[in-house]
Formats: structure tokens, sequence, C-alpha cells
């Protein structure tokens, strides 16, 4: 029967010292803070995306937290999104008369010259009326007032309808412009708000990779010092283990050996079974020392 030797005895108090080193003294608890899992506040670029996104919605100032970087409050805005300003001039422009912000000078320059050239040709028309009335003998009679009459109604009728195909000629070309107007309004909405996606998208995702950067860092920290720990137990377990091999192999001595009851041993035996494989302890009787086995 194999019993530990008196000679172990140290090694066993140096084992139960740094298992006392590793536990919390009486009435206090272990101390977890660096060990204990962190995450990383909210990156400063995923708050600017959200603060665009609030913007873009109508809405105010963006209220973070200091410890976490979530929102924690939203302040008044205006309540019109970016995009309806374009809406509503689009809609202004489904005014009736809207269209005339779209005559062109130019088409109002070409009806009044063309108007002077047709007052021309009918001043020149009576002018030839005229001669021709006195060249037959018939100036300032009947027959040439019935000719003028007759002139003047159809120059009426011939200027009327070219001054009125130059100004529906405008009218429609205004008209048009107008319908183009309305059409890229309408499309100007979605267009900012395709384009504020992508500026948001692109913050966001910026942000997404910093705080992964940060919360890598955190748990690596974290790792670290739960390896910082457990060392000195990982440590003392391969301590332990060869503590043990050694005292269930030493062989037994011929003589009887002094009882072994330092508490080092105790505590030893505690942590990991070190004494797993020895035998029972020896026992002092009336009689003296007796082994048991």
């Amino acid at each position: 029967m194999a019993y530990p030797q008196p000679f172990l005895d140290p090694i066993g108090s140096r084992i139960a010292d740094v298992l006392a080193s590793t536990l919390p003294a009486e009435g206090q608890t272990l101390d977890v803070s660096g060990i204990t899992p962190q995450i990383a506040g909210v990156s400063p670029l995923i708050q600017a995306a959200q603060q665009r996104s609030a913007t873009q919605a109508g809405l105010g100032t963006l209220q973070f937290s200091p410890n976490t970087g979530a929102v924690t409050g939203v302040g008044q805005g205006t309540g019109v999104a970016a995009y309806e300003p374009y809406l509503q001039r689009a809609e202004a422009l489904l005014d009736p008369n809207a269209y005339k912000q779209y005559m062109s000078p130019y088409q109002t320059e070409v009806i009044d010259a063309t108007q002077r050239l047709l007052n021309e040709q009918r001043a020149a028309g009576r002018q030839e009326l005229s001669d021709l009335a006195y060249n037959r003998g018939a100036f300032g009679g009947a027959r040439q007032g019935v000719a003028q009459a007759e002139y003047e109604r159809q120059r009426d009728v011939s200027d009327a309808a070219t001054i009125a195909a130059l100004r529906q000629q405008g009218l429609t070309s205004a008209q048009q412009l107008q319908q183009q107007g309305i059409s890229n309004l309408s499309a100007f909405p979605q267009l900012q708000q395709n384009l504020a996606r992508g500026v948001t998208q692109e913050l966001g995702l910026a942000g997404t990779g910093s705080q992964q950067y940060s919360q890598s860092i955190l748990d690596a920290f974290q790792q670290a010092n739960l390896m910082q720990q457990q060392f000195p137990l990982q440590q003392l377990g391969g301590i332990a283990s060869i503590f043990g091999g050694l005292a269930g192999t030493v062989p037994s001595p011929y003589y009887s050996p002094t009882p072994v009851t330092s508490p080092a041993l105790t505590a030893a035996q505690a942590f990991g079974s070190v004494y797993g494989g020895l035998a029972p302890r020896q026992q002092t009787g009336i009689l003296g020392t007796v082994r048991q086995g």
C-alpha cells in the first residue's frame, strides 16, 4: 500500500497557496469585470446615417445615448419629407394658367412682327384698289366702296388666321413645355430618394464595419482577461496532476509513517482530485500508529 511521503507536503502546501490566491477572500465576490462580455457603442457613421434618414423623413435632430450611442430621442422637425417640395412644385404646374410661364418671348416677337407685316400688306392692297378705281374712273364711287369692303373682309379673315396659327403654335409649345416640366418635377422625388438612400447606405456600411472592428477589440480584451485568470488554474491543474502521480507511485516505507494531516494537502486533494489515486489516510489508535488497507 502506498502512502504520501513527508517530502511531498511542501509541494502540497504551495499548491494550496496558489489555489487560495485565485479564490476571493471570505466575504468577497469574484471580480468578473474584466471577463464580462461588452457591446461596442454605435458607430458615429451609423448615427450619421440614422440622422440622414430622420431628416429625409422630415424629423428633427436625433439624441443619442452617451454610453451606448443608441437613439434616445427625436427633435421637432419640419414634418416635410425631403422629396415633398418637388411634388408641391409639380402640383402648382397643374394650374390652367401655368403654361404662360413657358410662353417664349421670341414667339411674341414673331407675332408682333407678323402683325406689322400684315398691316403693311393691307395698306399696300388698299392703295392698289384706289389706283385701280382711279384709272377706271370709278374712284370714290360705289363700286370702289364695294371692292374696298370685300378686300377688308378677306384681309381680316386671312390675317386673323395667320395670327391665330402663330398663337396656337405658341400655346401648343408652352403646354408641351408645361407637361415636360411636370414630368421632370415628378421624377425628381424618386431621384432624390435614390441618391439619399445611396448615401445613407454607404454611411451605414462604413459604420457597421467600424462597429464590428470595435467589437472585435472588446472581444479580444475579454478573451485575454479570461485567459489571464484561467492561466494560473491551468498551471495548478497540471502541477496537481503531477503531484497526484508522484504521491500515488512513491513506495510505502517499511516503517509506520507519521500521520499526514496537513491542511495544505487536504486543499490540494479537493482541487482536481490531487489525491484521487491515494489510499485512505493512516490513523493513530490507542495502541499506536496503525495502517489501513
